[in-house]
């Protein structure tokens, strides 16, 4: 259910992004039952936007593709939300597929199978009126921050990587696998801030920690832990070793952003 709140959150972030004008709607179709205990169903995000050309819709899913420089200077990037949506897709034996017309709109969509319910459920909804607000970003999200992500997990890097890139467009991100590699990136590329998971392999999170502590530089670097959030004293153990701040995983996006904004003001 993370996975896929994280890609439905991702494809119409960016159909409300792009769609100045109309309509963005959400489908779910059930495509058919496979036994009796399983669906194969399809969700669809279609928006009445500035659609996608044929040339650039055959990289639109690689890291970084952003159309045209006139709409990454419009819009802003929508490259790795699109690449995460369908790492994460992959995981689940499923993949995004695109249907697009320049100044028609386009259409996401992907198959996934999911355990069937005999639960009654609202038959269907026509539309939700929605207000939206041009969101006013100041000059921190657009600033090319460094930011180093250390963690073991993929799908926990994924959903990290996603909520930064959406908090900081322009910012750079870097990942290290464990506390050793995170040591040895950061006395490479003395990033803005690091995010640092706890419990990894090689080296954990404090040890990682302590060591870049020990250099010049590593002194004053933000670290913010990312913890478990159920290891009793984990918390104040975070502090007590040298980091700066901490959240819990699953990452909320608002606590994040605070963290962010917070920290790299400093």
């Amino acid at each position: 259910s993370v996975r896929l709140k994280q890609i439905l959150i991702n494809l119409l972030g960016n159909a409300v992004k792009f769609t100045e004008k109309g309509s963005v709607k959400l489908t779910i179709t059930n495509l058919e039952l496979i036994g009796e205990s399983q669906s194969r169903l399809r969700f669809s995000v279609t928006d009445t936007g500035i659609g996608i050309s044929k040339e650039f819709q055959e990289q639109i899913f690689e890291a970084f593709s952003q159309g045209d420089n006139s709409t990454t200077r419009k819009f802003g990037g929508t490259g790795l939300g699109l690449t995460i949506s369908n790492q994460l897709l992959a995981l689940m034996q499923s993949q995004l597929k695109l249907k697009s017309e320049v100044d028609k709109g386009s259409e996401f969509y992907f198959d996934v199978i999911l355990k069937a319910t005999n639960h009654k459920v609202i038959d269907s909804i026509e539309s939700i009126e929605v207000n939206v607000e041009k969101e006013v970003m100041g000059d921190f999200g657009h600033e090319n921050f460094k930011i180093l992500i250390v963690e073991d997990n993929n799908i926990n890097m994924l959903l990290a990587e996603t909520l930064v890139k959406q908090i900081i467009p322009n910012g750079t991100l870097y990942e290290a696998s464990n506390g050793q590699e995170g040591v040895e990136k950061y006395s490479v590329l003395h990033p803005d801030i690091i995010l640092m998971d706890v419990q990894m392999p090689v080296k954990n999170g404090y040890e990682a920690t302590q060591e870049i502590r020990k250099t010049e530089k590593g002194k004053h670097v933000p670290i913010i832990a990312l913890t478990a959030g159920t290891v009793m004293g984990e918390k104040e153990k975070c502090l007590e070793m040298g980091m700066d701040d901490y959240t819990s995983k699953p990452i909320v996006k608002e606590v994040l952003e605070q963290l962010l904004h917070k920290w790299l003001k400093k």
